[in-house]
């Protein structure tokens, strides 16, 4: 990985020599299913990081998404279910933690209310409140909606915390740094970034500040950017062979590797690669 290489739009910090900041060249991209390639990254200096990050077409065929439905008549908004969980369950591709939400679950199915905005497929049963949120439209176009939400037009979505990318400038800051869950969307809305970043693991991975975030998210192609849950609750997930959850980070658990239950999700359907595709992904 190339020396740090501080961005001009990024916040003013007192450590910037302790920041990771994108590299003038990333890795390739590996494209994983059809309109979604996956990049992994690992650092070591100044300080230990692993990311990953899935890149999804939105426009590619047989792209679609999910975010959680709603439980029915059963208590609260959701039952509590890991992402592996939840892939496993609607039978997609890719997943990722959703939402903050209201209390830590001990078993599948746990009643669970969503902080913020869940909508899935045309049904929103949890109303945006003070956050931003990720929304997708029928089109499969996504877009970054601040606060106060209007999400009419919308078909699947579900609130964050605040933007910390908006109009490709940094909102994020540098005071502390964690395992993170952030989502980026390109300027015309055709590519969704799913990043992780694992931390909270010292000498394997400390975890990124917002502003670090959204450096990353910039550097792979976004124009806007939304922090989701993170911490004990960032795992991204994909569809191994035989459709098992694949986990692709490392939760930082206790114990680390463990995965969390949380309220909503969202979820990647795609095709997969055909065979003996050989195919190759160039840099954004």
């Amino acid at each position: 990985m190339l020396p740090p290489i501080a961005l001009a739009d990024s916040p003013p910090t007192t450590n910037l020599s302790e920041a990771i900041v994108p590299p003038a060249r990333l890795p390739d991209w590996q494209p994983i299913f059809q309109g979604v390639a996956l990049l992994q990254v690992t650092a070591t200096r100044p300080r230990p990081l692993r990311l990953h990050v899935a890149r999804i077409d939105s426009q590619a065929a047989g792209i679609d998404f999910l975010v959680t439905p709603a439980n029915g008549k059963a208590p609260k908004d959701v039952g509590a279910r890991s992402t592996s969980e939840f892939l496993a369950e609607f039978h997609c591709q890719v997943a990722i933690n959703g939402s903050v939400f209201d209390t830590f679950a001990e078993h599948r199915g746990d009643p669970m209310d969503v902080l913020g905005l869940s909508l899935s497929r045309g049904h929103r049963y949890s109303k945006p409140n003070h956050w931003d949120a990720l929304l997708i439209g029928a089109d499969r176009r996504a877009w970054i909606a601040r606060s106060p939400v209007d999400s009419r037009k919308a078909w699947n979505g579900l609130s964050g915390y605040h933007a910390l990318l908006t109009g490709g400038v940094n909102r994020g800051d540098t005071t502390a740094r964690h395992p993170r869950t952030a989502v980026g969307v390109s300027r015309e809305g055709r590519y969704l970034y799913l990043l992780v970043a694992d931390g909270r693991q010292p000498g394997y991975s400390e975890g990124l500040s917002t502003a670090e975030t959204a450096a990353w998210l910039k550097r792979l192609g976004a124009h806007d950017g939304l922090n989701l849950d993170g911490g004990g609750s960032t795992t991204l997930v994909i569809a191994g062979a035989g459709q098992l959850p694949v986990i692709v980070n490392r939760p930082s658990g206790p114990p680390p590797g463990s995965e969390r239950r949380v309220a909503n999700h969202l979820c990647v359907y795609a095709r997969r690669l055909p065979e003996n595709s050989g195919a190759q992904s160039s840099q954004p």
